[in-house]
């Protein structure tokens, strides 16, 4: 599917004067702007025997989302619930986690994925003493139950011998402060089973994918993974995972209609938003509203990124730069890289380039 984005009297290009400072001092900036977090950095929630860090909320994306990294250790658990709005995603950064989504349970490890579409029920348990997981939902109105849930905290991981349990008070008050609504379900008696999925759906349900698949193409030595598309998001984001070796960057650019998020998973990378350089490394998180000029370069000989891009007009870009791909590693030879192709449908695509080049992107 395709967005005409064909540039008219509403484009007012790119961000310019203070709107266009990178804001990097720990925090979450309380309004829409251009932000980075590094790992650890946001906003702590103690929930049960889990910490929520949230590092987007509605007032961050503009209402379009909202996202969170949850830290904790073996048995901490969020009770089966679901939301009448809003859709849910998540990706494993480290440990396990078993999902129960729809009566179903999954068991998930370090880069799988999952999607909760609005009206499912879902819970997630904690397997490991270590496990953390990234998760956004769209909209606004789920992040206000993490306060409702927990308490503030100090720091992104929990406390030693934290309780776990959550009581019948703060889930009510998390109901009346947000989109959620926790319910009683029966949870089957057969074990978890371990993702094997490989395939995004091509219709709005809900699924689990496994680490190191989805739809692959490849772009020059850089390979995508779609873990989430336009037809299987309702148009609401897509999801990319991006990895490659250290590389030439990526021209500068900005859009018009759309967010783009920058989740570092492995080596280092190099973006320049608005001319201003930043690194990022391993669970850094740079966020780059509509507007704001941006570019990047891989710098380790492995990065592999995660990025969610909101809402989900994107998608054709990535397959006229790509070609489909059945490799789950970035090749020895690559294909060319065909901006050709991105050129010729420019006028297709929610997209601004601006120049050639590794430098800054001015």
């Amino acid at each position: 599917m395709s967005q005409n984005t064909t540039p008219d009297s509403q484009d007012t290009g790119p961000v310019s004067g203070p709107e266009a400072a990178l804001l990097a001092n720990g925090t979450l900036p309380g309004r829409e702007a251009l932000y980075a977090l590094r790992d650890g950095e946001g906003e702590f929630y103690r929930v049960g025997g889990q910490v929520v860090t949230l590092i987007a909320r509605g007032q961050e994306s503009g209402g379009q989302f909202e996202a969170a990294v949850v830290t904790g250790g073996k048995d901490a658990y969020l009770p089966p619930h679901s939301h009448a709005e809003s859709d849910a995603a998540f990706l494993v950064l480290d440990g396990r986690v078993e999902l129960l989504i729809d009566g179903k349970r999954y068991l998930l490890g370090r880069g799988d994925y999952a999607y909760v579409p609005a009206g499912t029920v879902y819970a997630h348990t904690l397997i490991d003493w270590r496990t953390r997981f990234l998760t956004w939902t769209t909209g606004e109105r789920v992040a206000a139950m993490y306060p409702a849930l927990g308490v503030a905290f100090s720091r992104p991981v929990q406390p030693e011998n934290a309780d776990v349990s959550l009581d019948e008070e703060r889930l009510r008050a998390a109901e009346a402060a947000a989109d959620v609504t926790f319910v009683e379900v029966t949870i089957p008696d057969t074990p978890a089973a371990r993702v094997t999925n490989d395939q995004v759906p091509t219709e709005k349900i809900s699924y689990v994918l496994a680490a190191g698949t989805g739809e692959r193409l490849v772009a020059a030595e850089q390979l995508f993974s779609f873990l989430q598309t336009q037809a299987s998001s309702g148009d609401r984001f897509i999801a990319i995972m991006n990895e490659g070796p250290k590389g030439e960057a990526i021209p500068p650019h900005y859009h018009r209609e759309h967010t783009e998020n920058f989740f570092c998973l492995d080596g280092h990378m190099t973006m320049w938003v608005n001319g201003q350089e930043v690194k990022l490394l391993p669970g850094d998180y740079l966020q780059v509203p509509a507007h704001h000029v941006h570019a990047y370069r891989l710098d380790a000989p492995y990065t592999r990124f995660f990025g969610w891009l909101v809402p989900g007009i994107f998608e054709p870009f990535f397959r006229y730069l790509g070609e489909p791909y059945e490799g789950h590693v970035f090749p020895l030879n690559p294909p060319a890289f065909r901006f050709d192709r991105v050129l010729e449908h420019l006028d297709e695509l929610d997209l601004q380039p601006l120049g050639q080049g590794n430098g800054p992107a001015t």
